[in-house]
């Protein structure tokens, strides 16, 4: 499933393979897989816009992680703006354990 996109150089090449892949996931019939499907489908323009774009949100994605990392840590913490600068320091964070 990952290597569409080192093999799909367009949008329309990644969006034939995960069409196709999405059909013989649903003919399996594990509702793993079948969840799975789904969720590309429903989700499909949205995956196809990196092809277009060539950017992913994995950075921000990686970002709020550390913050919702730090707010388990900062759990019964009553000054919220030394949590901001938290949340404003966590790109220097090198040592996190997520």
């Amino acid at each position: 499933m990952r290597n569409v996109y080192s093999i799909a150089e367009y949008d329309y090449e990644a969006e034939l393979a995960l069409n196709t892949w999405c059909k013989m996931a649903i003919k399996t019939g594990i509702s793993f897989l079948k969840t799975m499907a789904k969720t590309i489908t429903q989700n499909l323009s949205g995956i196809l816009s990196y092809w277009n774009l060539r950017i992913t949100s994995a950075a921000m994605e990686g970002f709020n992680n550390k913050i919702r990392w730090l707010n388990k840590q900062a759990y019964g913490y009553r000054d919220i703006e030394y949590l901001k600068l938290k949340i404003f320091d966590l790109p220097k964070a090198k040592d996190l354990k997520l």
